[in-house]
């Protein structure tokens, strides 16, 4: 696997880290150690929730409380944040980012698939994002497949999809 130079791999442990956390630490470790990047912690980059986050919670309900989240994005969730608010975070650091690094800087960042629809669905309009996949505000939750890669490009203000969800780089691991 060939890899282009980069600047900064970011990453949010979740505190569980017995779910989730060792494999993006890992992820984002291995990225950073073969593009010679530096590594940033980063709580924004969190997921809009996650379950064992609200004691007692069964994982019925809460993937019933992820489902009411995603297809009412406005709803706020007994724990975490709402659809929206998680986009909007997300929104908010790529934009500070993009104004941080030099332009044309390629810049890391291991989170979850949630938060990255949560950010494609508030910053795209619905006939954008279904060029890149048919219905996909209805199907979202399935559309972002583990150690898949999706790239943004941010200029002039505005973000652009490059390459939804690839998992190209896998194949030849596979």
């Amino acid at each position: 696997m060939q890899f282009i130079s980069m600047c900064t791999v970011y990453f949010y442990p979740k505190a569980n880290l017995l779910s989730h956390g060792p494999h993006k630490f890992e992820t984002a470790g291995y990225i950073a150690l073969e593009t010679k990047s530096t590594i940033q912690v980063d709580s924004r980059l969190r997921e809009r929730a996650n379950w064992g986050d609200l004691p007692g919670q069964t994982f019925d309900e809460f993937v019933a409380m992820w489902e009411r989240c995603t297809s009412e994005p406005e709803y706020i969730p007994p724990v975490g944040d709402s659809a929206k608010q998680a986009g909007e975070r997300l929104s908010s650091f790529l934009t500070e980012l993009a104004q941080k690094h030099p332009f044309q800087s390629h810049i890391v960042m291991v989170t979850h698939g949630g938060l990255i629809t949560d950010f494609l669905v508030n910053t795209f309009p619905g006939d954008q994002l279904d060029l890149w996949h048919p219905n996909f505000i209805a199907v979202q939750s399935q559309l972002i497949p583990e150690c898949s890669i999706t790239t943004l490009i941010y200029e002039n203000g505005q973000y652009q999809i490059a390459d939804l969800a690839s998992v190209e780089h896998l194949e030849s691991i596979l």
